[in-house]
C-alpha cells in the first residue's frame, strides 16, 4: 500500500481507507455524504441577480454579493461562494473573482521576470 501511495502521491491512511472500504462493500464509487443541502438562494434573488449582472458587467462577485445581501437585508448574509454558484447554475454568464493587485504587480521589471 504504501508504493501506491507514493505513486500516486496521496496519504496511505487514504490507500488503506479505499482498500479497507471495496474489501468490505465491494464498492468502488464513493457515497453522498451527508449535511445540509438547502440552499439559501430563494426565487426571488434568481430573479435578481441576472437583472443586476447586466447592468453591472464587469463588477466582481464580492461585490454583486454584497449588493444582493443589502437589497433583500439577508440575515445572516449569504457567502460570495453562494452566490457564485446560483449564477453559475442559473445562467450562461461566467464571472470572475477579482482581487486587487499591488502598483508593483504591473511594473515593468517585475513582468521581465515573470516571462
Amino acid at each position: 500500500m504504501a508504493s501506491v501511495a507514493s505513486t500516486l502521491n496521496i496519504p496511505a491512511s487514504t490507500v488503506r481507507s479505499v482498500v479497507n472500504t471495496f474489501c468490505q462493500t465491494s464498492r468502488i464509487a464513493k457515497v453522498p455524504r451527508g449535511g445540509k443541502r438547502i440552499s439559501r438562494i430563494e426565487q426571488s434573488h434568481l430573479d435578481w441577480l441576472p437583472e443586476n449582472i447586466d447592468e453591472f458587467a464587469g463588477r466582481p462577485v464580492e461585490w454583486l454579493t454584497n449588493q444582493l445581501n443589502e437589497y433583500f437585508q439577508i440575515q445572516p448574509p449569504l457567502a460570495r461562494r453562494t452566490v457564485d454558484r446560483a449564477i453559475n447554475k442559473l445562467t450562461t454568464y461566467t464571472l470572475k473573482l477579482m482581487r486587487a493587485e499591488s502598483e508593483r504587480y504591473n511594473d515593468p521589471e517585475r513582468i521581465e521576470v515573470r516571462q
